[in-house]
């Protein structure tokens, strides 16, 4: 009985690791110290609009026809770039940003 309560508790700690260890949630972000706060939104199928601490930094369109695009900002004198694409079809939720900030790299669905 002790070894299967070693394995259950194993997971389980494992299973909550997993949990406190995945800072992203779709379109948002927030680093494990709290200090950036990075947010995306898409507003009518093409407007990309990107947040760092809740400064607007990027406001740019995708491609109409592939649904993809790249696009920069500065933010508090950091780079801040997006590299965005749009699944076939168009989908709510099928465009994905990768987006950097000074050494912070993180994908959002948008």
């Amino acid at each position: 009985m002790s070894t299967k309560f070693m394995i259950a508790a194993a997971v389980a700690v494992t299973m909550s690791g997993c949990t406190a260890f995945a800072p992203v949630t779709g379109n948002h972000y927030t680093s494990r110290d709290g200090k950036l706060d990075i947010q995306g939104q898409l507003v009518d199928s093409s407007d990309i609009r990107i947040f760092v601490n809740g400064d607007k930094v990027i406001d740019d369109r995708v491609s109409l026809l592939h649904g993809d695009g790249k696009f920069g900002g500065t933010w508090q004198g950091k780079q801040v770039s997006a590299d965005c694409s749009t699944a076939e079809g168009r989908k709510v939720g099928g465009t994905t940003c990768l987006v950097a900030v000074g050494g912070e790299q993180v994908t959002l669905k948008l």
